[in-house]
């Protein structure tokens, strides 16, 4: 999409917050996306962030469809001018939401609805809705400390991200980091994929494979990562990996979107204190998604088989594997 970016949204809302009149509403145009349109805008009182997604013509709907968020309000906009002849849904900030997760929540619906697009979905308002609800049963989740396995997996990823951020791509490196927001693969780098797995057995690698699309993109190159750690009194702990990663992302001002995608991911400040095995790196190698790689892909499946998930020993695999080094000169970052 061209015409907006994190940055650019959060400067429309600071710009629109200065009411010069009594009116409830201001807005201003971000994007448009073939029949879509994306306005930031204001409401007052209380000067309260929102995101405004248009559909084309008036479509009769059920106010009661319309989700009940936490942390932010969905409203259904009438009377207004700029979306005459058009149905207007606006995601409102509530004043106790946080600003940082309502900001990373706006950036998700965007791209989610620009995916929608590209694939000519037939009820864009459906899908619209549905990653609104997905949003809502975020919101309302009580969040309880990570499991053992879910602090591995996190570690692995941020070891990711951080070589990342030593790479050409630098502090835009961030955005890469898709996983969070439901992408099928933890990094969107160019047109390529990058798939992170992390386990501490020193025999046998399980990789829990969530989805036939996490190891099956259209997205090229893709590579499949495998991270093995153990447990050692001179390593990192995931809390200590956190920390260091905001201190390099600080001077940029994206520590704030790296909190919110922590948050996102079950990471809780509260819990850092749980967080304190200290590992290091032993093994780190990759495994192109081609011909060659055991995966379920979904011309391989049957048409009726619309879901699965599947687990393989990565260390079963013959074919060999690829360096770090040689993944990142596929993307260009060498």
């Amino acid at each position: 999409m061209t015409g907006w970016t994190e940055e650019g949204l959060l400067r429309a809302w600071r710009a629109l917050a200065r009411q010069e009149t009594s009116e409830d509403w201001r807005f201003v145009h971000l994007a448009m996306v073939k029949r879509l349109s994306f306005e930031a805008g204001c409401n007052f009182p209380g000067s309260r962030e929102a995101l405004v997604v248009s559909f084309e013509g008036t479509k009769a709907f059920d106010k009661s469809r319309l989700p009940e968020g936490r942390g932010f309000d969905v409203v259904w906009i009438e009377n207004q001018a700029v979306f005459a002849d058009r149905t207007a849904i606006a995601l409102v900030r509530s004043q106790e939401g946080s600003r940082d997760i309502f900001l990373l929540m706006a950036i998700d619906i965007i791209r989610s609805l620009e995916s929608a697009v590209s694939v000519s979905s037939a009820d864009l308002l459906d899908d619209f809705l549905l990653r609104v609800h997905e949003w809502q049963d975020f919101m309302s989740r009580k969040h309880r400390p990570l499991s053992p396995d879910a602090q591995i997996g996190l570690l692995g990823e941020l070891h990711v991200l951080e070589m990342l951020l030593e790479s050409r791509l630098g502090d835009h490196a961030l955005r890469c980091w898709q996983g969070p927001l439901k992408a099928a693969q933890d990094f969107h780098i160019g047109a390529g994929v990058l798939e992170v797995k992390s386990t501490t057995s020193e025999k046998g690698f399980a990789a829990r494979i969530n989805s036939i699309e996490q190891l099956d993109s259209d997205r090229t190159p893709g590579f499949l990562t495998a991270i093995r750690f153990r447990e050692a009194i001179d390593g990192v702990s995931l809390a200590d990996a956190v920390a260091r990663l905001r201190s390099r992302l600080a001077p940029s001002g994206s520590a704030r979107m790296f909190d919110a995608l922590l948050l996102v991911m079950g990471y809780m400040d509260e819990h850092a204190a749980l967080y304190s095995r200290r590992f290091i790196q032993s093994e780190m190698r990759g495994f192109p998604l081609d011909d060659d790689m055991p995966r379920l892909t979904r011309s391989s499946v049957p048409a009726a088989v619309r879901s699965a998930n599947y687990t393989i020993d990565l260390d079963a695999i013959r074919t060999p594997s690829v360096t770090c080094d040689q993944i990142f000169e596929s993307f260009g970052l060498k």
